[in-house]
């Protein structure tokens, strides 16, 4: 092939024009101080939609109310999107011509615990799965009637008040929008705890708690729940010892933690019931949870224990200081004189997912020491004592149900799910007794659902998966069934009796 004349060629040597380099100066000028823009602009604080980012003494997390659309945690995802899923089906419904109209209840928990919280990562997971099964139950039975559908919004309340501030903010700000009548849930007895019942009654939001059950929470007008107070877990404990270990002393080991009403009501109630002639000591071994070398001071305490070794010890504190407890026990030097029975109350059923559970079951196997706790539900109560139970009321939990279907590799025996799925249950049941809609537009009077708490009793009574929910005027429900369950050295869970703050829990007659 020829080569082309030289005057055809391009020329490699030709100019830049003076305003390309101008524009690549600018255009470089721009670029840096883009980038100096982005490196000293903060970091956004919103998280999705309703939930921002809210920094605290422990650190920033994501707070807020979702529909399902933003999992707080990795472990919440599969049960957060079916809740979505339902979430948009009912909405879709309620846009319908002749559709059902919804309103919707905020299930609140600090859903993302961390260090010296106690609940564990696995039980609020059980808890969410529970409102979920009776989220899609109501909407989708007969059982419980059809009218309001139930959208379930989630709302994590963090571990400060920052946290939980802005949450309530979010359920205020969303009130009307999403029609929200009823929260569920409410985490533990903790002081911050009592502080959003009150703002929620203050928004005419009726609160339904799932777990709690420090006695001081009966003052709150706007409050009702379905497990048993700390007064009525003492009682059926007392009653339980009266049976099994009549003769037997009973040492009170009791946490000083003035910012946890579970504890501080549960140790106070048991002394108040048990007769004082049982005691073995004048005074409780007290201890500070909010306090370190916990394992120290027990071990320390020891000696003193074995002068006069009690046959019963009462342990008035969390599941998370039962490790701390039990491995010196366990280690005390008169263990082989006799075995020691340790009762607690709910709260032991967080032990088996918390750190330290390996101790627990090295001290039970190795330690001459049996545990027992009165739980707020337990599968193993339903055969126990099947009187206490309606039968129709177990079915999601039971082969075949919602629950076992679409959450199979999920245990029941921490008992959070079922009274999660209660929790949800009875704000449904006084819900449909209160809002009555013809369409999704109607405005809602939120204030009937407080005001139609006091009637879900007697002939009104809830059948629960943990017991006949029969609601007193205080907010607490009636001779709930109490199981007495043991954790056996292997980590299995079985319960033994199902009792109640008299020893015979409430049925309708």
């Amino acid at each position: 092939m020829a080569t082309p004349p030289a005057q055809d060629r391009p020329d490699d040597d030709v100019p830049i024009p003076r305003w390309r380099y101008v524009a690549a100066v600018i255009t470089a000028l721009l670029l840096v101080g883009g980038g100096i823009t982005w490196l000293v602009q903060p970091e956004s604080a919103d998280c999705a939609e309703n939930v921002k980012k809210v920094e605290t003494a422990d650190g920033a997390r994501c707070v807020g109310l979702t529909d399902g659309s933003f999992p707080f945690t990795k472990d919440l995802r599969h049960v957060y999107g079916l809740i979505e899923k339902e979430n948009r089906r009912v909405t879709r419904e309620a846009a319908k011509r002749d559709g059902r109209p919804y309103v919707s209840v905020a299930y609140l928990l600090g859903m993302n615990p961390g260090k010296g919280d106690s609940n564990t990562t696995e039980s609020i997971r059980h808890e969410v799965e529970g409102a979920y099964t009776a989220q899609y139950e109501v909407n989708h039975g007969r059982g419980h009637g059809q009218t309001p559908q139930i959208k379930l919004l989630l709302g994590d309340t963090g571990k400060e008040k920052a946290q939980r501030d802005y949450t309530l903010g979010r359920i205020k700000a969303r009130r009307d929008p999403d029609r929200i009548v009823a929260a569920a849930g409410l985490g533990t007895s903790l002081t911050g705890t009592n502080a959003m019942i009150s703002k929620l009654s203050d928004l005419d939001i009726a609160a339904f708690g799932s777990v709690i059950t420090a006695d001081e929470l009966e003052k709150n007008d706007g409050l009702v729940r379905v497990a048993a107070p700390n007064a009525d877990e003492a009682a059926a404990a007392v009653q339980f010892l009266a049976k099994k270990h009549a003769k037997d002393k009973v040492l009170i080991v009791q946490d000083a933690n003035k910012n946890d009403l579970y504890t501080k009501t549960l140790g106070s109630r048991f002394a108040a019931e048990l007769p004082k002639d049982r005691l073995a000591f004048p005074e409780p071994m007290q201890y500070d949870s909010s306090k370190s070398q916990l394992a120290t001071y027990f071990n320390n305490q020891m000696p003193n224990l074995c002068l006069d070794p009690p046959g019963v010890v009462y342990f008035a504190g969390r599941g998370r200081d039962l490790p701390d407890f039990l491995a010196p026990l366990a280690n005390r030097r008169c263990k082989s004189d006799r075995k020691i029975t340790v009762l607690s109350g709910d709260d032991v059923s967080q032990a088996a997912q918390a750190a330290g559970f390996a101790d627990v079951k090295q001290a039970l196997r190795n330690g001459n020491i049996r545990l027992l706790y009165t739980g707020l539900a337990h599968p193993g109560a339903w055969s126990k004592a099947p009187h206490v139970f309606d039968k129709n009321a177990i079915v999601p939990f039971q082969a075949g149900g919602k629950f076992t279907t679409t959450f199979r590799d999920d245990a029941l025996d921490d008992g959070q799910a079922i009274m999660g799925y209660d929790a949800v249950l009875t704000a449904v049941t006084t819900i449909r007794k209160s809002v009555h809609l013809e369409n999704s537009n109607q405005p809602i009077e939120r204030d009937a659902v407080v005001q139609m708490l006091r009637t879900v009793n007697g002939a009104n009574a809830v059948p629960g998966a943990s017991g006949w929910i029969s609601l007193q005027n205080n907010g607490s429900p009636q001779r709930k069934a109490i199981p007495i369950i043991e954790i056996d050295s292997d980590g299995t869970t079985r319960s033994i009796s199902v009792s109640a703050s008299n020893g015979k829990p409430y049925a309708p007659e």
